[in-house]
């Protein structure tokens, strides 16, 4: 849809749903709430993170997996930008954001009113797929790429 058309309430809605995925996703991320990707991913997602385009994780239990397998002192912070969202029919959508992330370490002393010394920041895109399912707007297939780094 253009952005002047008009859309109904549940249209609207949808979008909003995609819109939360994408920013939930990154704070359950940084949070590492890995195992509530479950509510992020379709059963058969897709998630190709930016460092490794080229690797693409299938299945929502290996994504969650593979975060599972982070070193518990990496801390990070995601910041999500530019989300579009196009509904592409009654129960699928795509969308891109532009993302920034910062990158530390629990060992890395938390300095009060600063917080830590971080590294980056790693500038991406993310290209995704949603899906209506049983229990609500999912992500299918999420391919992100690094753009610009520091």
């Amino acid at each position: 849809m253009s952005p002047s058309a008009t859309f109904t309430p549940q249209q609207l809605s949808d979008i909003q749903d995609c819109y939360n995925l994408v920013v939930d996703c990154a704070q359950i991320i940084d949070e590492s709430r890995y195992d509530d990707l479950a509510q992020i991913f379709t059963e058969d997602g897709i998630f190709a993170r930016p460092t490794v385009p080229d690797e693409p994780m299938t299945g929502r239990d290996t994504i969650i997996g593979n975060f599972k397998k982070r070193p518990p002192t990496l801390v990070g912070q995601h910041l999500v930008l530019n989300i579009r969202v196009r509904l592409t029919g009654p129960d699928t959508a795509e969308g891109t954001s532009s993302i920034m992330l910062y990158l530390s370490n629990t060992e890395v002393p938390y300095e009060n009113g600063k917080g830590r010394k971080a590294n980056g920041p790693l500038c991406g895109v993310y290209k995704d797929v949603y899906v209506r399912t049983a229990q609500g707007w999912r992500i299918r297939d999420r391919r992100g790429r690094v753009t610009m780094y520091v």
